[in-house]
């Protein structure tokens, strides 16, 4: 007796080239790793993947793409060398896909295509949208330069597009830029929740993460800083934002403070709207309720109570009475209307299903390259 010799051929593995920037010196704990490590992670579950990450280029370099058109965050890893490196690597392996992760790798997406390779971009902000919500006179100059950039790839319809909000789809439909099809929303997902003791109370501390070397956030930061006092000291870890808080910062290190024993404030003081506020999700996570002097309203809509623990605060001025009149209200009903409201925000933003619309926009592209299953 003989047995049987299956004749269905073998399916390999997907093969995934990664593009995204070189880390930043300083920018390890930043929002846009968080979200690359996240995603690459997710994206190595089902497939083999190789990272290619583009060096920076020097100032006249950027400067000569600024003439060309480009919006300036999209020029600091156009040109030098990185080009005839991708070319190399696309030689000596074949891929199924290219993911291209934030926009400054995009000017890149014309010559994956002409190696024959599906292409997925994913953006991490929109920048008519940054601009169109700054409220300096050199975002109005900036815009018309945005806009261009993002009909040229983003509203290509060869190439899908993964953007992080919903508000930067909103924005890409106010550039013009008007998708049905091969467009993926995947928001950065929420870390893990710290408990709230119980009986926990609203104490009078604000909080401020995250890095501030982007020229916007510490111009903004600057602003806020100028104004009057908040009336309530301000934690951070940062030194450059130690340094413009002055007076009003308190040096801390994360892990001495017991985010379990009660409600804080979280401070977003950008001014302009840009991607997911990763920052708004880290804050709720840690039992803060969100003071944000950008909108960022719309990536909350139908959770309970984000009207009063998701603030939109666009002056210094707004936020310390949004502060004052919270600390004002009986402290046990707005702990737990805030308990409700955390449960909510960490259910709709658990990092799988955050993941998921990623997964679902590069595999798409599958069906457009070479066979998954051998033929050798």
């Amino acid at each position: 007796m003989t047995s049987a010799t299956s004749t269905e051929p073998a399916v390999r593995r997907p093969r995934y080239l990664i593009v995204r920037p070189a880390p930043a010196v300083g920018g390890a704990n930043g929002g846009d790793e968080v979200i690359y490590k996240r995603s690459i992670a997710y994206l190595q579950r089902s497939a083999d993947t190789e990272l290619f990450e583009l060096q920076p280029v020097g100032k006249v370099r950027q400067i000569l793409e600024i003439f060309r058109g480009a919006p300036p965050e999209a020029t600091r890893f156009t040109g030098g060398d990185n080009a005839e490196r991708l070319a190399a690597v696309l030689a000596a392996s074949s891929f199924d896909v290219v993911c291209l992760f934030n926009e400054v790798t995009f000017s890149y997406a014309g010559q994956v295509k002409a190696a024959g390779i599906p292409v997925v971009l994913i953006a991490q902000n929109v920048h008519s949208l940054v601009a169109a919500t700054d409220p300096s006179a050199i975002a109005r100059l900036l815009r018309p330069m945005a806009v261009a950039f993002e009909r040229r790839w983003y509203a290509d319809p060869g190439l899908a597009l993964v953007c992080i909000s919903r508000a930067d789809v909103e924005g890409l439909k106010a550039a013009g830029i008007h998708r049905t099809k091969d467009l993926w929303i995947a928001p950065a997902g929420a870390p893990p929740a710290k408990s709230l003791a119980a009986g926990a109370p609203i104490l009078n501390e604000a909080v401020l993460t995250g890095s501030y070397g982007w020229w916007r956030k510490r111009r903004d930061l600057k602003a806020f800083a100028a104004g009057d006092s908040l009336g309530t000291p301000v934690l951070a870890t940062d030194p450059l934002a130690l340094e413009i808080l002055g007076d009003e910062g308190r040096k801390v290190e994360a892990s001495e403070v017991d985010w379990s024993a009660g409600l804080r404030f979280g401070l977003i003081t950008d001014a302009f709207v840009g991607g997911f506020k990763l920052k708004s999700l880290e804050y709720i996570a840690n039992n803060c309720i969100v003071l944000s002097m950008s909108d960022i309203a719309i990536e909350y809509e139908g959770i309970p109570y984000a009207d009063e623990f998701m603030r939109i605060t666009p002056t210094k001025a707004e936020a310390r009475r949004a502060i004052e009149s919270i600390l004002a209200q009986p402290h046990e009903g707005v702990v737990e209307r805030f308990r409700e409201f955390k449960a909510a925000c960490m259910a709709r933003y658990e990092w799988e299903a955050c993941l998921a619309p990623l997964g679902d926009a590069v595999t798409s592209r599958l069906s457009t390259g070479r066979p998954l299953e051998n033929v050798a």
